[in-house]
């Protein structure tokens, strides 16, 4: 068979092509250090690298969950190891306080501090990571919460069937309740209201809804929108007073718990004025303190603190030994400023008379030493003596003088009323206000957040939820913290010993409560702990696996390398030696 010099040249050729290809390869391989880069390069082992990257990713991104999740778990924790220790500082306070050794200019002091505490409360429980805060569920709502009312509630077609709302500025058209007379239950209540307010026209055409509930005694109506510009406000309608909607309070979503508000008129007021929400527009300015608006005539009106010392009295002809030993305001909304006498009918049995109108609030009641009498908002606790307790015709009288923090204002109706960081709206309705119409404003502090779980993935079907419910921390566990650390300060400013004992009792209750959220966060974090030490190893064995599969033996390679070098090199110079001896190098 003859062998011709082309046939020569193309097997040379080929041979030194084949061994820069596989040269080539190896470089690739020494550079790279990768065995297997692509499916030709073996199908079934590429195979099982994508599966191990794939595995390797999941695994990897549940670590940053982890690790984000365990950044939000120890930030809640400090932040309750905080509220622990303002909380603490209040009891001691509270302790201090309620020794006779200190006098209401003491107790006055003491409250001072205390406020400053309650902000740094409100502070920790509002504590933000990334924009999100920590102690509430997805976003934050703003509302309208109104008076407390008594269900079942009847609506009645053209008599108390109707409200008119404003969500997010956005105000509705006349939401119509029934078409008939319905009594209604609070649940039934909130479903009727969101349904109806939500198919409004003006609302849906402007993409605004609301969720209604009823909790405890009172209907909220929360913007379905979150942040600052959710708000809801209640501004007419012939069922907002069926509804506790002439009064109550209003507030922004801008935080998880926020200040309130809550006005309410009086159960005597004759003028026809109505009240919208109450708001608490600058939390800085804001005293915890509750307050009266006054009216001294249809066109004038005073704003007074009602959170101030009780006045009470023994009569300066007592033939008895009972002694007052303490006195405190409880309820700003029952407040009327009247003067009252405690009048004792024998030794055990006592009425209680309003001296400014004449009129006899309750009788035959039962005295017993070192118990409260309590009446139109106040508190008076009357204790025997060594000689004794109380005599027929002994008398005792009780009163309140508030402090005023605006006097003879001008009324308009419809215009704002601003103090103290709180602003609201008073409105003619049936009429203008009356000559002692009253008008209470109690603050408080209200949670904003929703139900929602911030959840993160450390598993297959495995979640973990790493947000807290600030709720159940601060205001609906065992005991609502705000409001106890409010009553405390609202005792000391009153010199209120009682008061002060109550709200001790409180405090000591929400410290094991703040104990009982970290326990739980405890938990979860070190569930986390685990987790991520469980990632570890489960990295760690795909790592090996996938080394082995797909990276490639170095000194191996390397050695290939410079096997395949040497093999050019020789292909190349048979190559050259071939050409030198052919005739096309002679021609």
């Amino acid at each position: 068979m003859r062998v011709t010099e082309l046939q020569t040249f193309g097997v040379l050729a080929n041979n030194l092509a084949r061994a820069r290809a596989r040269a080539l390869e190896f470089q690739q391989q020494v550079s790279t250090g990768k065995l297997v880069r692509q499916p030709s390069d073996d199908p079934s082992a590429f195979s099982h690298i994508a599966l191990d990257k794939a595995s390797l990713a999941s695994i990897e991104q549940r670590q940053r969950n982890i690790v984000f999740g365990q950044t939000r778990l120890d930030l809640s924790d400090k932040m309750l190891s905080q509220a622990t220790a303002s909380l603490s500082r209040v009891q001691q306070l509270a302790v201090q306080f309620r020794s006779d050794t200190n006098g209401a200019a003491e107790r006055t002091i003491g409250a001072k501090e205390v406020r400053q505490l309650f902000a740094q409360l409100q502070q920790s429980a509002n504590t933000e990571l990334n924009g999100q805060p920590i102690f509430t569920g997805t976003s934050t709502h703003g509302r309208a919460t109104g008076l407390a009312i008594t269900a079942p509630v009847t609506l009645t077609n053209g008599a108390t069937d109707t409200l008119i709302v404003n969500v997010d500025g956005v105000t509705s058209g006349t939401v119509d309740l029934t078409s008939g007379t319905e009594s209604l239950t609070g649940a039934q209540l909130a479903a009727r209201l969101q349904s109806r307010i939500n198919a409004d026209s003006a609302l849906v055409n402007a993409g605004k809804t609301v969720t209604v509930t009823f909790d405890g005694n009172r209907l909220a109506i929360a913007s379905d929108s979150n942040g600052s510009p959710s708000t809801v406000t209640v501004t007419g309608g012939l069922a907002r007073n069926a509804l506790g909607f002439m009064g109550g309070s209003g507030t922004t979503g801008g935080a998880p718990f926020a200040l309130t508000a809550t006005v309410a008129p009086a159960a005597g007021n004759t003028g026809g004025a109505v009240a919208g929400q109450g708001r608490v527009v600058d939390d800085n300015a804001a005293t915890l303190d509750d307050y009266l608006i006054r009216f001294t005539s249809a066109t004038t009106y005073d704003v007074l603190n009602v959170t101030a010392p009780v006045s009470a009295a023994r009569g300066s002809s007592n033939t008895g030994a009972a002694a007052v030993v303490d006195a405190g305001m409880v309820n700003a909304a029952q407040l009327t400023l009247h003067t009252y006498q405690i009048q004792f009918t024998s030794a055990t049995q006592y009425s209680v008379v309003d001296q400014t109108t004449s009129t006899t609030l309750s009788s035959g009641n039962t005295y017993v030493s070192g118990e409260a009498i309590s009446f139109a908002g106040l508190r008076v606790v009357l204790a025997n003596g060594q000689q004794g307790g109380p005599q027929t015709g002994d008398t005792f009288s009780v009163s309140l003088a508030p402090r005023t923090v605006l006097s003879n204002q001008a009324y308009a109706s419809g215009s704002e009323i601003s103090f103290d960081g709180i602003r609201l709206t008073l409105t003619n309705g049936t009429g203008a206000p009356a000559n002692g119409d009253l008008f209470s404003v109690v603050s408080g502090l209200q949670y904003q957040g929703d139900a929602g779980v911030h959840a993160i993935e450390i598993g297959t079907n495995q979640t973990v939820p790493t947000n807290v419910a600030g709720d159940r921390a601060f205001t609906a566990g065992t005991v609502d913290i705000f409001a106890t650390v409010k009553q405390l300060v609202g005792a000391l400013r009153g010199n209120d010993r009682q008061g002060i004992s109550e709200a001790l009792g409180g405090l000591n209750q929400g410290l094991s409560q703040i104990g009982a959220m970290q326990g739980e966060v405890g938990a979860t974090s070190h569930r986390l702990t685990t987790s991520a030490a469980q990632l570890d190893e489960a990295k760690g064995f795909f790592v090996q696996t996938l080394s082995e599969t797909e990276d490639v033996d170095l000194a191996k390679a390397i050695s290939d390398l410079t096997l395949q070098q040497y093999a050019i090199e020789a292909a190349s110079r048979t190559l050259a030696k071939v050409f030198e001896n052919s005739l096309l190098n002679y021609l």
